[in-house]
């Protein structure tokens, strides 16, 4: 799918999205959020690898 980006911004978006969803990922397998572990760790691998199906405007 064409996003309407640069690739300079698409790249940050990419970093950025595989910085939160890491995190996300990190926070569910330690379980801190409890009962929420299992949606936010699911909600990370979305967010992480939701820029794969992405390229750039050039």
């Amino acid at each position: 799918m064409q996003v309407p980006l640069s690739p300079r911004r698409f790249r940050w978006l990419d970093r950025l999205s595989k910085v939160v969803g890491l995190t996300l990922l990190a926070v569910a397998l330690e379980g801190v959020l409890g009962d929420w572990s299992l949606l936010v760790g699911i909600v990370g691998l979305v967010v992480g690898g939701g820029t794969i199906f992405l390229d750039p405007a050039e």
